[in-house]
């Protein structure tokens, strides 16, 4: 098959396609596509180097994060590139022509343990770099020990959320480049390096220069910023064993062409809470919407609460028979959801969707006003799954007869 590159690859992205050195960092904003690149890049390599055998291992932190993003990416870029991806689903192992990739998480010892037998490995990849310990990047950097490839890389890539970070402090602090040993090349790219990228969505991330100054350099310019003020601090846990909850009720935000429809599953038990992000898609029609909740199977019977902004989109969910209503949103409801969920033991499971949430609570943080002072007010960017469960645990717990601050462990017993 003859494929035309031009129009396949992203041609602002050629930098990073020849590099061949022995690291490379490519950090960005929101949108850049830099995942794809990089997906774009590993395939590529089969066209390139049709008579080797080549080995690359994907790694992300945590595994249901890898196969809502990376799995997804590499069918929809083999499928463009019109290549032969057969993912073995069993362990997870992928052939490409004369390409094995290896899918691995880093969450366990049973991970580290695998990832330390491998051999003969031509390209590593880390999506989300700083979700990953600093030990972590000195573990799989000694696993490229390359196979027979003419070239072996490690690549890895993240938004630059925080200076913090030990990617900022090994990688970039004085202007370091001392990863490898000998140097790691840097990129960045933005949404403007996106030929793909609609125009709402690159004026979304613009009007940032408006609301926050971190959010504007962090989402659009793709530079190093800080958050500050950070809502939530909820943990990422394995799903439970068994029947693990009393109870299993809803949390929805609309959306559509700009922002995700985010649907929360919250689980209950006692005075413990446990967040699934069931359905996070952008550009879902009313319809589309509950036919992908019936599709996922979402009982419904249970209770569902939704943005009560949106009486229409309650109404026509409502007619497909679920049980929808809409969510407390009276005066002073967003400060009092929010302190009610801070003041509850609430973690995120590690299941698909989990990255969503976790990606959101990383920079749901308070407003400011112009000389720099907390308001009691969140910032209103990439809030969709945040919200959902505010709408879900504050309606459903007060119509249960609780408030912040009160929560009867008597009635609800461990």
């Amino acid at each position: 098959m003859e494929l035309n590159l031009n129009k396949v690859l992203n041609h602002k992205h050629a930098e990073l396609f020849q590099c061949t050195c022995p690291e490379l960092c490519v950090r960005g904003g929101a949108n850049a596509g830099k995942s794809y690149s990089i997906a774009d890049k590993l395939l590529l390599q089969t066209r390139l180097q049709p008579d080797k055998r080549l080995k690359a291992l994907i790694i992300r932190k945590t595994f249901p994060s890898l196969k809502s993003s990376i799995l997804d990416i590499l069918e929809r870029r083999a499928e463009a590139h019109g290549l032969p991806l057969k993912i073995n689903r069993s362990d997870y192992t992928a052939e490409c022509l004369k390409m094995k990739i290896v899918f691995k998480s880093l969450n366990n010892k049973e991970d580290y343990i695998s990832v330390k037998s491998m051999t003969d490995i031509d390209f590593i990849w880390v999506n989300e770099m700083t979700e990953l310990r600093e030990l972590d990047y000195d573990i799989l950097r000694m696993r490229i020990r390359g196979g027979e490839s003419k070239f072996s890389q490690f690549l890895f890539d993240f938004n630059p959320i925080g200076k913090t970070s030990w990617v900022y402090k090994r990688f970039f602090e004085n202007g370091n480049g001392n990863g490898g040993g000998n140097g790691t090349h840097k990129l960045l790219y933005t949404v403007l390096d996106n030929p793909w990228a609609k125009e709402h969505e690159i004026e979304k991330l613009k009007a940032y220069a408006d609301i926050d100054e971190n959010l504007y350099k962090i989402y659009f310019k793709g530079d190093w910023g800080e958050l500050e003020g950070v809502i939530y601090n909820w943990p990422l846990v394995p799903l439970p064993e068994g029947k693990f909850y009393d109870e299993i009720f809803y949390g929805l935000d609309f959306g559509y062409s700009v922002d995700e429809a985010a649907l929360v599953r919250i689980y209950r038990k006692a005075h413990k809470f446990w967040l699934e992000c069931v359905i996070y898609e952008k550009e879902l029609t009313n319809q589309a919407l509950g036919g992908l909740m019936e599709k996922k199977g979402i009982d419904k019977k249970a209770d569902i609460y939704a943005d009560s902004a949106e009486p229409k989109s309650i109404q026509e969910i409502y007619n497909m028979g679920f049980n929808i209503k809409p969510c407390d949103k009276g005066p002073d409801s967003v400060r009092a959801g929010i302190d009610f969920l801070k003041s509850l033991d609430i973690s995120v499971l590690d299941v698909d969707g989990a990255d969503n949430a976790l990606r959101e609570q990383k920079s749901y943080i308070w407003k400011k006003d112009k000389d720099g002072n907390s308001l009691n007010v969140p910032k209103e960017f990439d809030n969709h799954a945040m919200d959902g469960a505010r709408y879900g645990i504050f309606t459903h717990m007060k119509q249960a007869g609780v408030g912040a601050g009160t929560l009867p462990y008597s009635v609800y017993p461990d």
